[in-house]
């Protein structure tokens, strides 16, 4: 990796959701290593280890590739340990539970997008001896440290700042390695998704009531959760073993824990769904529990009033009504939303093929074209700016240059900052043979 390529470790050390070492079933109970106080177990190496091979969707087949997963793994804890012990330290910074809940469900649809189908995502998962339930709860708190990390990383590097000399000096150095500018085009767009409607809504909360009074009238629970519901555990009659509060939704934990055992609670909705809830038994601050999930998936006629939706919007922005309002008012797109749709600068030949076709539409800055359809929902999308192939310059290119020369001063800054922690935290690492 050259030197320009180093800016981006900040980004990595900001994303990465810790990546453990070993597949091994049985690992022996040693240290792996010591960070201040703290010992890092071979026992968590082989946990973290399998979540990463799932998350990643590799799986190291040789002793050579096992030791390099081993070591880069470990590196990565001891680096994760070090920022989230300096982190912890700035009580300014929190971390919400539904700040946790919305980041883990974002990053479970991105691990399950790298499988084929969310089938073989689940499979692999049963492969590895977790079912989805575990496995979120597995990964929790690794969610709640990233985000901790991403706060406290922010809050420091937005003290990074470049003068105009420092680019002058970044683009005098490194000008040979900068690739010259492709065909790139910045774009806006209005995302519309494919919502139920209130009355497939109540058609399913309907049903869910019907389940409910059989199996509180004396039907077998597991046998209507094998029939009736949704998701992985249904083949196993619902069932979500001993869990503590922590391990569910905050709508599913209120109902859920102020069952008594053998009590089937009533019908409750949370972002999944709608549940039927059945505890089985107590044991201090968990619970065995049963559940019955029905999805509530958005019928044909739904997807209609969307396509319908978007064919207005599309005739309001042509009529003059501005895109950027409309954007905050109706896109389902919340990181885009606030910023009017904007979607930014991207090279042409990394769009996803339904942009690129519609591409051949936007020929004018301002066109809009639309809708066209994605895995996210339907799109209205503008031509806010394009840009030709080139050669780089500082002359036409000086802000992308700042960015470059920035985020290589913030790549300096961590490993400096790294260090000093480092400078300030006993780390042993032990031999693993």
């Amino acid at each position: 990796m050259n030197r320009i390529g180093q800016y981006r470790i900040w980004v990595i050390l900001a994303l990465m959701a810790g990546f453990y070492s070993v597949l091994s079933a049985e690992p022996l109970e040693r240290i792996a290593a010591i960070v201040g106080n703290e010992p890092i177990l071979t026992s968590e190496l082989a946990a973290q280890m399998q979540l990463a091979a799932i998350q990643r969707g590799i799986r190291p087949q040789t002793p050579e590739e096992q030791a390099s997963f081993q070591k880069e793994t470990l590196d990565q804890m001891i680096s994760e340990r070090l920022f989230l012990a300096d982190a912890r330290k700035d009580t300014s910074i929190k971390v919400t539970d539904g700040e946790i809940d919305k980041a883990l469900e974002e990053h479970i649809k991105k691990v399950v997008a790298q499988f084929p189908s969310e089938d073989q995502f689940l499979s692999e998962l049963n492969r590895e001896g977790l079912n989805l339930r575990t496995f979120k709860k597995r990964l929790r708190p690794e969610i709640e440290n990233e985000l901790l990390k991403q706060k406290y990383i922010s809050k420091k590097l937005s003290l990074v700042s470049v003068s105009r000399q420092e680019v002058l000096d970044f683009y005098k150095k490194f000008k040979d390695s900068i690739p010259d500018q492709p065909d790139a085009v910045r774009l806006a767009h209005i995302l519309i998704t494919f919502q139920p409607s209130k009355m497939t809504e109540d058609s399913v909360r309907k049903r869910a009531e019907t389940i409910r009074k059989n199996a509180a009238g004396g039907a077998d629970f597991t046998t209507l959760a094998a029939t009736y519901s949704s998701g992985p555990v249904a083949l196993s009659g619902g069932d979500l073993g001993f869990i503590s509060r922590g391990d569910v939704v905050p709508e599913f934990a209120k109902v859920a824990f102020n069952l008594s055992p053998g009590e089937i609670s009533g019908v409750v909705r949370t972002q999944f769904g709608y549940h039927i809830i059945k505890c089985e038994q107590v044991s201090g601050d968990k619970a065995h529990f049963r559940h019955i999930l029905f999805e509530v998936i958005p019928a044909a006629a739904d997807s209609l009033l969307s396509f319908k939706l978007i064919d207005s919007l599309k005739t309001e922005i042509k009529n003059g009504a501005d895109f950027r309002e409309l954007a905050k008012i109706f896109s389902a797109d919340n990181d885009t939303r606030k910023q009017g749709g904007e979607l930014g600068w991207f090279a042409v030949a990394d769009l996803p093929d339904e942009f690129k076709i519609a591409l051949d539409s936007l020929k004018n800055i301002g066109d809009i074209y639309g809708p066209t359809k994605s895995e996210y929902g339907l799109h209205i999308l503008k031509l806010l700016d394009r840009q030709e192939a080139r050669k780089f310059s500082i002359e036409t290119d000086f802000d992308k240059v700042k960015e470059m020369a920035r985020q290589a001063k913030t790549s300096q800054f961590v490993d400096q900052w790294i260090q000093e922690i480092k400078s300030k935290t006993y780390v042993e690492i032990r031999p693993l043979e």
